[in-house]
This record gives C-alpha cells, structure tokens and sequence, in this order.
C-alpha cells in the first residue's frame, strides 16, 4: 500500500467524519534482530498503561488522523449507544415475553478499556455516560475478588476484562480492586489444588469460571494478558502453569504431548493452534473415528499473544512455528482456518475478535512487517486500520455483517473490539515512526564499532577467532536492521 492510496483513505474517512459531526481532532520497539530476540511483556505493560497521546503533530497527518477519525466515530456511537438506567452496555436476550435487555459486566469492561486507552481518554473519562459505565463496573466488585454478574457465570471473562478496564482508567486508585481481581483469576487455574497432575488434559487452562467449566485458550489468553497488563510479576507459577496448557493447545507435533498421547487424535504440525487440547471450532472427523484438530487464526494469534505473556522467548521454536503460520494464512478478510464447504460464512466467525487478537499478538510480537510466503510486505498496522475503517458503519459503529456467532451482531461489543485494534494500529504506527527515526544512526554507531573490532583484529588487541565471532553478530544485525528499514520505506511509511 503506496502513501499515495493510504492518503486518498485518509480523505475519504475524514471527509466521512465531517458528514457525521465527528471532525478529526487536530514506549518504542524496534524491528528483531539479535540484540533483542527476548520479548518484553513488562515494558509493553508500562506502555500500554500510557495514553496514546504521543506522535501527534500541528499538520496533518496522513497516517493516524484517519484512524483517529475511526476512534472518535466509533467512542460517538458508544456514548450514545449506553443504556439510560444503569450505565451498562450488555446483551439482548430472547425470552417468552420477548426481547429483554441485560447489562454485561463483561461488554461494559470492553467499551471502558477500549475508551480509555484511546486517544481521546481524558475528554470522554470526564463525560457523565463514560462516569456511568465505570459506575457499573464498581458495583460489581464482588467479595471474592471478582468483578462479575453475580450468579450469571462468566466470571473469569468478566473478571478478566473488567480488571484491564480498572487498570487502564486509575491504576492506582484501583490498586486493591485489582490485585484481589488478580488473585481471583489465579484460583480460576486448574492445577494441583484441583488434585490435578500436569499430565491432565485441563492442568494449566482456565475456563469461563468456576470448577465446572473446561478450560480453553480464549479465556486463558484473556486471564493472562489481565493477569500481566495489571502488573502481575512475569515469574509467577501461573504463567509457568499455562504454558504446558498452551503448548497442547498448538499443532506442532514434537512438543505437543496431549496429541502423542491420544491415539483418536490425527497429529497437525502446522504450527497453528485451536480450542483446546481436546477441541478446536474446526473439525474434520477421519474414516477410522479418528479426529484432527484444526488450526484457525483467532486461536493462534491468542496462542502467540499468550506464550509471549507467559515470558517465553521469541525465538522459541513454538513462537517460530506460529508465526510462520500468521505468515502463511495472513488475512484481513477472514479469520482463516475455517472451512467454507457447508457454511460460506464460516470463516466470517469472530472475525472482529479475530482482529482484536491480531493486533495485540503482532504489537507484542514486535514484527513491522510481514512478509508472506508470496513475497508480499504487509504493513499488518496500516493494512489492518484501513479495513477496520472501510468495514465502519455510519452511525460510527461496528457489526459482524456476516456471522452473529460469539455476539457480533453486537455493536456495542464489536465496536469496543475495533476501536482497540485501533489503538494497537495506532501505537504500531508511532513505533514505526520512531524506528525509522533512530535505526540510521543505530546502525552507523554498529559499523563503527565493526571498524574498530577489524582494527584490533589486525593489531593483536582481541583475539582472532573471537573478533571474527563478534563481527558475524554485528553484521548479522546490521543487515537485519537494514533489511527492516527497506521494509518500511517499501510501504511508504514516512
């Protein structure tokens, strides 16, 4: 995508905004190299818990003012969209005497987080709809520790996102809030205090809540990530614990133990992941009563986003296999995996928890660019931000249009999943920028230091054989740093 087409994108969502009233309003991590293979969760925490209000500038800008203009459509719709009595944002539910509203712990704690780490936090924290909803959310802070409807289930889903929404408006004014919150989805972990060994099928999972639900990878991935987001130390057993979870959860033959064990179960080495160690959305059932497990995208980018919560090194043959797998089925159109041959729509299921999860997984990845096996350079944060505009209704909202499966038909919950992809597009974008800014002289104080070490070479100071060592690692990175700057500058990101 040339400057040129994300410009004239840029116009036409501006120009749209202008059309609804929603005028525009006038932490860094480079790309991988052998200097940083290590992910850092904890940094990523600190600058999540820092509003995006960096990177603006007096001129326009023709890169995050069309996803601005998004945000601010789309937090237009949500103030507007919030229930009148209780300040809620929740579900409509089919009963005998008709349609019924119910308000959500777990959809309200979405619009406040994705509120609140926009870019317009501060103006809407302030307006009475946004005070409501928080309102809500105080109200059901439960004695456990739980923030939840009470006797409604759900209670790490809830949990889970209500504590990330705290955390994201007042973190210290929530302090005790959240570290009981912390502690509830802890107990949520089955483990040995549920007499269970770490060969067990759900050792390490965690479920919507309570005892009698199985665990999954969508509810552990949003446990973790509340988990770390909220400041939980990285080397606590809980993230040791979900690991051998995650691990069956992958289709990688040589560490997933769980399929080894199973004769029923047809190995997958793709490297993608699924459901569960025992299930996945997408199941194909061989002639002999044999099963194989399916990879699909929302569950690999939340296995990936969930490994790298849980400190495991990126360049860990398990992250490797996966993100080969996000390179080979890279996709905007659908949540890829799914197969179309009884449903046409299949793959449109969860399409926006889908982008949701992409965009956190490939921030936390930390990858500017991705390459596809076709040769193709995807600049995933501008590519995946101009989809999100083009798919945005007028009234500022968005909707799964092809699949109401998991609550997209939803505006409220789907429009808090787009405005915090948005946001992740958007810091994406500004580390971008700052890469571009700082690799030049990044990489001319490397050569330097190259030159230096072939001078030692040469009069005896250092070693031969460690010099030479020294000089493949630097030109190693040099190259990779070179290599990345290309990239971006092949997108047109200046």
């Amino acid at each position: 995508m040339t400057i040129k087409t994300y410009t004239l994108f840029a116009i036409t969502v501006l120009t749209a905004a202008a059309l609804c009233g929603c005028a525009a309003p006038a932490d860094t991590a480079g790309e991988p190299s052998r200097e940083r293979e290590r992910a850092t969760p904890a940094k990523e925490h600190k600058a999540e818990a820092t509003r995006p209000d960096a990177g603006r500038y007096n001129e326009p800008d023709a890169l995050i003012d069309p996803i601005d203009a998004a945000i601010e459509r789309g937090i237009g719709y949500l103030a507007s969209a919030v229930n009148g009595k209780d300040g809620s944002y929740g579900v409509t539910l089919t009963t005998g005497q008709g349609e019924r509203y119910r308000g959500d712990v777990g959809v309200t704690a979405l619009v406040v987080n994705a509120i609140a780490r926009s870019p317009f936090a501060e103006r809407e924290m302030s307006k009475e709809y946004f005070r409501k909803a928080l309102r809500y959310l105080e109200e059901h802070i439960q004695e456990n520790g739980s923030i939840t409807n009470a006797g409604q289930g759900l209670e790490n889903y809830r949990t889970s996102i209500a504590a990330m929404a705290l955390a994201a408006v007042d973190a210290g004014k929530y302090a005790d809030v959240i570290k009981k919150a912390q502690g509830f989805i802890k107990s949520q972990q089955f483990n040995e205090e549920d007499k269970l060994n770490p060969d067990h099928k759900y050792y390490g999972g965690i479920g919507y809540g309570g005892r009698f639900t199985r665990p999954d990878l969508s509810n552990t991935q949003w446990a973790l990530e509340a988990l770390r987001e909220t400041g939980l130390d990285p080397g606590d057993e809980t993230f040791k614990k979900a690991v051998v979870f995650l691990r069956r959860c992958q289709n990688l033959t040589d560490t997933n133990d769980y399929d080894q064990r199973h004769e029923k179960i047809i190995p997958i080495n793709d490297g993608g992941a699924r459901y569960a160690p025992y299930e996945s959305k997408v199941v194909v059932n061989a002639p002999d009563d044999r099963e194989m497990f399916l990879s699909y995208g929302s569950m690999t980018y939340a296995f990936l986003k969930s490994m790298i919560y849980a400190g495991i090194d990126r360049s860990d043959p398990r992250l490797r296999a996966a993100f080969r797998w996000v390179l080979r089925n890279y996709s905007l159109d659908r949540n890829p995996g799914f197969s179309t041959t009884l449903n046409k729509n299949a793959d449109k299921q969860g399409l926006f928890y889908y982008y949701h999860t992409m965009s956190k997984a490939l921030l936390l990845y930390g990858k500017h660019i991705l390459e596809t096996p076709n040769g193709k350079k995807h600049n995933w944060a501008l590519e995946l931000s101009q989809k999100l505009a083009s798919l945005q209704g007028k009234d500022g909202s968005w909707v799964n249009p092809h699949e109401a499966r998991w609550y997209e038909g939803n505006p409220s919950l789907v429009t808090a999943y787009s405005i915090m992809a948005l946001n992740n597009c958007r810091r994406e974008i500004l580390r971008q920028r700052e890469f571009l800014a700082n690799t030049p002289g990044r990489i001319a104080d490397l050569e330097k230091r190259i030159s230096e070490i072939r001078k030692q070479i040469q009069n005896g100071s250092i070693e031969k054989v460690e010099g030479k060592r020294r000089l493949f690692e630097l030109k190693e990175t040099v190259d990779a740093l070179k290599s990345a700057l290309k990239n971006l500058k092949d997108t047109q990101v200046d």
